[in-house]
């Protein structure tokens, strides 16, 4: 018998500065070839096309894309702008369990990640359950700091009804 269907609802924002500009006129391969490795990190599968959107304010020149998954999603925004460092806004949000370390490890590949700021949320939905929020800070694909907080601390711990994934 199979294990019973069980949703994580676990969310990684990330904010990046990267290294150096990305190649804009290649922006439909680079979101490929990383959307390809990120899903496979994530071990999901695409439930719709892959939407990508180049910018049409050229005083940000850069691209957005979301990629429907199974019960989820990954959207990024890409933008330049001129006289500052190059960005990346990416939201990775999966019904499965998602292993930020890999997923930031992805996003390094691809695009060379400078300073960045990130945020994991295990998006709890039962009120039973406690949601845990990880702040997150590194450069690269090295992590600086991690802190975990417990938002809902009206929950005694020791009596939630609900387990963590293991890190």
């Amino acid at each position: 018998m199979s294990a019973p269907f069980q949703l994580e609802h676990q969310i990684l924002i990330l904010d990046a500065g990267l290294r150096a500009p990305l190649d804009c006129g290649r922006y439909v391969t680079i979101t490929r070839r990383f959307i390809d490795e990120l899903l496979n990190a994530l071990g999901m599968d695409p439930l719709g096309e892959l939407g990508i959107y180049p910018a049409v304010d050229q005083r940000a020149p850069g691209w957005s894309f979301i990629q429907p998954i199974t019960t989820s999603h990954v959207s990024a925004h890409y933008f330049e702008k001129p006289g500052r460092t190059p960005h990346i806004r990416l939201d990775a949000y999966s019904c499965e369990t998602v292993d930020w370390q890999s997923l930031i490890q992805v996003c390094h590949r691809h695009f060379t990640l400078g300073d960045w700021r990130a945020t994991f949320i295990d998006r709890q939905i039962e009120m039973q359950c406690e949601r845990t929020v990880v702040d997150l800070t590194g450069t690269g694909s090295r992590v600086k700091s991690e802190r975990t907080m417990f938002p809902n601390t009206s929950i005694n711990r020791g009596e939630s009804q609900c387990t963590l994934p293991a890190r």
